[in-house]
């Protein structure tokens, strides 16, 4: 029994995996996200806010992750992004990795990005984005966004990105929970 239990808890630790990816764990100083790192631009962090945001209601409440772009942000091309790196990715298998979104006052939806990258982490091996797709109007309901990989021969970390431009969402928010990852077969 303990020799099963031990081979299935090794099985499990080399599934995929995301850390948190639910965002229901948080960092007690911060409030944000545990297991997530978060970029801004240096000098100019008051051009977007992350945040914790309990969704639903009694029972089915739970957390997820906003990204707001302050309104006043210059119209440049930047992303905004939630990331960490993937455990248990193997070379030569492809994974799809998906997320929720609701969005409010934005021109584009939320994006995944997946990178392979080398060991050293300065050359891109593998990339893949979301299909971009222009909001005509708020997203109110959940809705699923994805993208699949194929991991390239040396790669040695992916990362995964999840957030949204800031080039024409000045002012707009995103709401993602749920990001999953599986292997496609």
């Amino acid at each position: 029994m303990i020799l099963m239990l031990a081979v299935l808890m090794t099985v499990a630790n080399d599934a995929p995996q995301i850390s948190n990816g639910r965002f229901e764990q948080s960092v007690k100083t911060s409030g944000l996200p545990s297991s997530w790192l978060f970029t801004s631009l240096p000098s100019k962090h008051h051009l977007v806010t992350y945040r914790t945001k309990v969704v639903g209601e009694g029972d089915q409440a739970s957390n997820a992750l906003a990204i707001h772009v302050a309104g006043d942000h210059p119209d440049e091309s930047v992303a905004y992004n939630a990331h960490q790196e993937l455990k248990g990715l193997a070379v030569g298998k492809t994974y799809r990795v998906s997320a929720k979104m609701t969005a409010s006052g934005l021109s584009t939806a939320p994006m995944i990005v997946l990178e392979c990258l080398n060991a050293n982490g300065d050359k891109h091996l593998g990339f893949a984005r979301s299909e971009e797709r222009r909001l005509s109007g708020d997203v109110t309901a959940w809705e699923r966004f994805e993208t699949d990989i194929t991991v390239p021969e040396g790669t040695a970390v992916v990362r995964l990105r999840v957030g949204i431009p800031a080039k024409g969402n000045a002012g707009g928010t995103a709401v993602i929970d749920d990001v999953e990852i599986a292997e496609v077969k």
